[in-house]
């Protein structure tokens, strides 16, 4: 864990930009699937429930997919210079 943390804080200005994007877009996506499960509470329709939970481990994986990715793109980055 402590080697992706320093990996991370290492990373190029261009390359922290995207991440904060893609960060950004996935906290608004957690936050309306949160909404959607929490409608689900309150109406009881099981498609509701699973919309929520497959938008809400989408997200999650997007989150893990932007972090890996980023973290070997300023690898890339770094060794061509």
């Amino acid at each position: 864990m402590k080697l992706v943390l320093s990996k991370l804080k290492g990373i190029n200005n261009s390359v922290i930009k995207v991440l904060y994007t893609g960060f950004k877009i996935c906290f608004v996506l957690l936050l309306i699937s949160t909404f959607i499960l929490s409608l689900y509470h309150s109406i009881h329709n099981f498609d509701l429930f699973y919309i929520g939970i497959s938008l809400f481990r989408t997200t999650l994986f997007y989150i893990a997919f932007l972090c890996i990715c980023s973290i070997g793109i300023d690898t890339i980055k770094k060794e061509m210079r």
